[in-house]
């Protein structure tokens, strides 16, 4: 599985496609409008592009959802399924702090859960930094797609709605169980492994 970054909306959030070989791509949060760059890239690749896969519900994951299946209609819609209603509740995806709109979603959604598989991804639940916060695991590649629940040398903060402390706490345990070489890409920091990021947290003692 080959990953590429690209950054998207006014936070710069990181947004990931992958691949395989034979053209199958996946698209995890689509935080902007601004993609003229992916567009190109799939062309150029001559991807197919099938999952857009949400970590979570927040504006700077979710504000370029509209323009993605616009672009690549062929592509289905994911999110955690504790987060259904982030996509059309304002109040939830927090949009119009982020981007100064409001961001609003009726179409069709598919809704995943722990233990789910998005094509070859695993989900796994990981909720704190909100209540269905998923990340995605690709076994044979060793990549975690996880959002903003684990960051390089940082995790994601839980104050805001459906956020918790606890539940976070949890979730980074639980990803601390997979193997060390894991490569971490998240929303908003540099790549990171799941063995730097244990390492990390255990001098934090979490």
């Amino acid at each position: 599985m080959k990953v590429k970054k690209f950054h998207l909306g006014p936070m710069m959030t990181n947004c990931f496609l992958a691949w395989k070989e034979d053209g199958t791509a996946y698209f995890f949060d689509c935080g902007g409008k601004n993609l003229e760059k992916v567009e190109a890239f799939v062309k150029e690749k001559q991807l197919d592009m099938k999952y857009l896969i949400l970590t979570h519900g927040h504006g700077d994951h979710i504000d370029g959802v509209h323009e993605f299946l616009k672009r690549f209609p062929q592509a289905k819609l994911y999110i955690g399924k504790e987060e259904q209603e982030f996509l059309s509740n304002p109040n939830l995806n927090l949009n119009t702090y982020i981007s100064g709109e409001n961001f609003e979603y009726h179409g069709e959604v598919f809704v995943v859960q722990g233990g789910d598989m998005v094509g070859e991804f695993l989900v796994l639940d990981t909720p704190g930094h909100t209540i269905g916060s998923k990340s995605f695991y690709h076994k044979d590649s060793k990549i975690l797609m996880a959002g903003d629940t684990l960051f390089y040398h940082s995790y994601g903060r839980f104050d805001l709605p459906t956020g918790s402390q606890h539940q976070l706490v949890e979730s980074l345990k639980k990803l601390c169980s997979l193997p060390e070489d894991t490569i971490v890409y998240n929303g908003h920091t540099e790549e990171t492994t799941i063995g730097e990021e244990k390492e990390f947290l255990g001098f934090r003692r979490i």
